[in-house]
């Protein structure tokens, strides 16, 4: 059997998204332009300010990147905050969930659902915040 008879694989396996254009962004899917909707619609009101989509984050000091979809600045409590919206998870997102838990530079706030009906499904905060918080703040 000889290689021809397999149909070539263009690009990174996608399940079934729909890579949608807005405000000039290319994003990988419906569920994630939404986000970056109500995202948009939050920093009208004045709530929060949109830094960066597409943010690197290093976790871990082996310096395993993964890439957030938005990096956001919550107003009212001065925090970074790292914005994702998960429609599929793959065998890679429970390590990734893990490492953010202890090396995160901040909390990750999980979206899921559809691009109609976005909810917020989990928020992640890092260990050494907690720690840190405990020793550092007076209550």
């Amino acid at each position: 059997m000889s290689f021809r008879n397999f149909p070539a694989r263009r690009g990174p396996r996608v399940q079934g998204y729909k890579r949608t254009e807005l405000d000039g962004y290319s994003f990988q899917s419906k569920l994630e332009a939404a986000l970056y909707q109500h995202l948009k619609i939050l920093q009208k009101a004045g709530e929060v300010e949109i830094q960066q989509t597409q943010d690197h984050v290093h976790l871990s000091d082996a310096r395993i990147v993964y890439i957030a979809d938005f990096r956001v600045l919550e107003k009212n409590t001065g925090e970074q905050v790292w914005y994702e919206a998960k429609g599929f998870e793959n065998e890679r997102w429970p390590i990734i969930k893990k490492l953010w838990k202890v090396y995160g530079p901040g909390k990750l706030r999980i979206f899921k659902g559809t691009y109609t009906k976005l909810k917020e499904a989990e928020v992640i905060i890092p260990e050494w915040g907690n720690k840190w918080r405990a020793k550092n703040v007076k209550e």
